[in-house]
């Protein structure tokens, strides 16, 4: 009776630890309907703007249009047009530093997501610059939807422009600055 006890006891335990699958297969449901297409929306934005920095404050407050909302997980990337090479712009994205032998001078900026402020600073004599380095500035202010921020390489605005998908021809500034060329 022991024997029979314990093979009852070893197949009921072999049976519970079996591997029993899904169960019998059911009837296969109904395709769902396509959808309509739709067309991809935008996700990156650029902003172009030109400026001067002037006395006392030597910060300028760039505005985004009252129609644009951007969302609290976004960022903000300000680029400076620095130079034309043979028709091609160069953008440096700020804080840029430039040395002097009487001290340094600093572009730089903060942001919001209603605005970002551009503004001078430094240890050189911010009323003694010269209109070279305080007129006639093109900013591109470029907000970055959080799902892309730390892959992309920031200071490279080509590749940020890439990467995003941003078109030059798709700035969303009403009056495009007319080009140092």
């Amino acid at each position: 009776m022991k024997r029979l006890y314990i093979l009852f006891l070893i197949a009921l335990i072999g049976l519970s630890s079996c591997n029993r699958g899904e169960g019998i297969p059911g009837p296969r449901g109904y395709d769902g309907r396509d959808g309509i297409d739709g067309v991809d929306g935008e996700e990156s934005y650029a902003f172009e703007y030109e400026f001067s920095f002037t006395a006392p404050e030597y910060s300028v407050l760039l505005n985004l249009p009252n129609d644009f909302e951007m969302l609290d997980s976004d960022v903000m990337q300000v680029y400076f047009l620095w130079g034309v090479e043979d028709g091609v712009e160069i953008w440096r994205s700020l804080p840029q530093t430039l040395y002097f032998n009487d001290g340094m001078l600093e572009y730089n900026y903060d942001f919001t997501k209603f605005d970002a402020r551009v503004f001078l600073d430094g240890t050189v004599n911010l009323d003694g610059l010269g209109a070279d380095l305080t007129d006639n500035w093109i900013a591109r202010v470029v907000v970055i939807p959080a799902q892309f921020t730390g892959r992309i390489d920031y200071s490279d605005y080509n590749a940020v422009k890439a990467h995003l998908n941003l078109s030059d021809s798709k700035l969303a500034s009403s009056d495009y600055p007319t080009r140092p060329y």
